[in-house]
């Protein structure tokens, strides 16, 4: 079987601070969605846990005519852009809808564009044991953009300066990558290293856990639903958890004031806000590894949203 017909597992970072060397590239980790994609003469696309999710990007059904070549198989990352930065809640509600109806909707209202940075494949050829360095070359000649279709710049030696721009500009981080390294299918490498900046922002406290010590927190989306979007457990001082068990008394909910279904949990009335920060968002826009960080007397509930 040609690797054009086959699934392929994307090779994956390991974490690490930012660093310099000149024996590294380093790019723009984008917030969106990890993509493999087949053209040929067609269009095919593949999540990093090789499911096809070729039917939910209507939009991007003639990405095959962006490549000079008859096949290739581009590694990249599927963004929803908002007010000009990745928009990680956006894709991943392009990605999970199923309604045929609202996808083709989404298509036109939150397009999507495939941002690449390398070619596993090209016209029956397998180009993954080839320095990643080459790759770029052969991806650069290879692609076309447009408005679907974007290659991801790079540049080599200054990771920490380009880590540091990316937090000025609110993005997720950067990825450096070995010059000379290979594409190594289905594997987390040291090759590659991830850096990426804390997300910080405000939350609505709409709850405790009475099993242990955590918040549970929301925000706002765009139809104004208060989403759930996981616990807080770290960062409380007793000082703190004195004061708003203080507070949250003169406020609780009914167990049916939301419609969230966990045991364990004392819901309160949408009036309090908090600061976290946290890793990443999870693919059903959890938080993941949060952190307390004060609680904010000035911020008004309806203020915590989703960017």
């Amino acid at each position: 079987m040609s690797m054009i017909e086959e699934k392929i597992s994307p090779m994956l970072a390991s974490s690490s601070d930012p660093f310099d060397s000149p024996e590294w590239i380093y790019e723009i980790k984008w917030d969106g969605s990890r993509t493999i994609a087949f053209l040929s003469n067609k269009t095919r696309l593949q999540d990093r846990r090789l499911v096809d999710i070729t039917h939910q990007f209507p939009d991007l059904a003639l990405l095959y005519k962006q490549i000079k070549a008859k096949e290739a198989i581009l590694d990249g990352e599927l963004v929803v852009l908002k007010n000009g930065k990745p928009s990680y809640k956006s894709i991943m509600s392009r990605k999970h809808q199923q309604n045929l109806v609202k996808i083709n909707l989404l298509s036109k209202i939150m397009p999507v564009i495939f941002i690449t940075w390398d070619i596993l494949y090209l016209n029956g050829k397998s180009l993954v044991e080839l320095p990643l360095i080459e790759r770029k070359d052969i991806l650069r000649k290879t692609v076309k953009e447009n408005e679907i279709i974007k290659i991801s710049d790079f540049i080599f030696e200054h990771g920490k300066m380009l880590f540091e721009e990316t937090g000025k500009k609110g993005l997720e981080g950067i990825v450096a990558k070995k010059a000379d390294s290979k594409y190594l299918i289905g594997k987390r490498s040291k090759l590659w290293l991830k850096s990426k900046h804390f997300i910080v922002i405000n939350a609505v406290i709409i709850g405790y856990r009475t099993d242990k010590t955590a918040l549970i927190l929301g925000l706002y989306d765009e139809e104004n639903n208060l989403i759930n979007i996981g616990s807080c457990e770290s960062g409380l001082s007793q000082k703190e958890l004195k004061a708003f068990y203080e507070v949250a008394k003169e406020i609780k909910a009914p167990d049916n004031y939301y419609n969230f279904k966990e045991k364990n949990v004392q819901w309160l009335k949408p009036l309090l806000t908090c600061k976290v920060r946290f890793m990443e968002w999870s693919e059903n826009m959890k938080m993941r590894a949060p952190s307390f960080i004060q609680f904010e007397y000035n911020v008004k509930p309806e203020e915590c949203r989703f960017e």
